[in-house]
């Protein structure tokens, strides 16, 4: 058998495989449309239902006993209706004579309200004419005791006031002997700082600074952009870090040597590991941020 013979031979037996399985599902789907119409109830077995004709007159005998049940209702609602309409008719032939009877009793009653208003008429007259004398009475009352009150108000507050002025003035001979003794504390503090060679309008505060290095030189020593007008003095340390390439570098740290209102010369900080390396251009702050 050549090439081409064993090929068609695969063939078959693949498509025989393929013509098996469908025949296989087609069976496995089939159903008995007889008796899925006709199986009775008797001949029922699990998987499976009673046939739709059985189901069909099953449904029939419900509907019918729906439709009796029906009717009984309509008719007990009828009944109900009917008896309610009684009872309304009765209700409203009461209500008639109930209201009959309201609108008489309402005669009566705005006859005898109109006698009382007139009564309460005169009782008010009465008892206005009483208490505008009274109340004529009680304003003069009010004024004395008033005027009573504010006198012994203005008293108590002239009092007040002048127990207020006597401690302001108390308080402002305090306050001058208090800064008179500040001021002799201060003047003997400022003449300790110039025996001393300090200048008394600095302060021992370092300010935070931002700087260059402008030039540099032999032994160490680096000139700045910050000076005295910058709040820089003998003896303030800063740091020094290089910017390249968008990173900060840390370089040493420097001291202040000497200082002008522009500018000034530093050294390297004492007992501080660091290389000598600066140049110009780095930047010098009072810390890195």
């Amino acid at each position: 058998m050549n090439l081409v013979g064993k090929i068609f031979v695969v063939l078959i037996f693949v498509m025989s495989l393929v013509f098996m399985t469908m025949a296989t599902m087609i069976y496995a789907t089939h159903r008995n449309w007889r008796e899925v119409v006709l199986l009775p109830r008797e001949q029922v077995v699990p998987g499976k239902e009673i046939g739709l004709k059985f189901q069909l007159d099953e449904a029939k005998v419900k509907n019918d006993g729906f439709k009796n049940e029906l009717d009984k209702v309509t008719r007990e609602r009828d009944a109900e209706k009917n008896a309610r309409i009684d009872a309304v008719a009765k209700l409203e032939n009461e209500l008639k004579v109930r209201t009959k009877e309201r609108n008489d009793r309402d005669r009566d009653l705005a006859a005898l309200v109109q006698s009382e208003r007139n009564a309460v008429a005169l009782a008010k007259t009465a008892v206005d004419e009483a208490a505008r004398k009274e109340k004529e009475s009680a304003g003069l009352r009010t004024d004395v005791l008033q005027t009573q009150r504010d006198r012994d108000a203005n008293f108590k507050e002239v009092v007040r006031l002048t127990d207020e002025l006597h401690q302001a003035v108390n308080d402002r001979v305090q306050l001058q002997n208090r800064l008179t003794t500040l001021a002799q504390d201060l003047a003997k503090a400022k003449e300790v700082l110039l025996k001393l060679g300090r200048n008394p309008n600095e302060t021992d505060t370092q300010p935070i600074v931002d700087g260059l290095i402008t030039s540099t030189s032999g032994g160490g020593l680096v000139e700045i952009s910050l000076g005295s007008d910058d709040g820089l003095r003998k003896g303030h340390q800063l740091e020094v870090y290089r910017i390249s390439g968008g990173a900060s570098t840390y370089v040493g740290r420097i001291e202040v040597a000497l200082t002008k209102p522009e500018k000034s010369v530093c050294k390297l900080a004492p007992n501080f590991p660091q290389n000598s390396n600066m140049m110009k251009g780095d930047r010098v702050a009072t810390k890195i941020q």
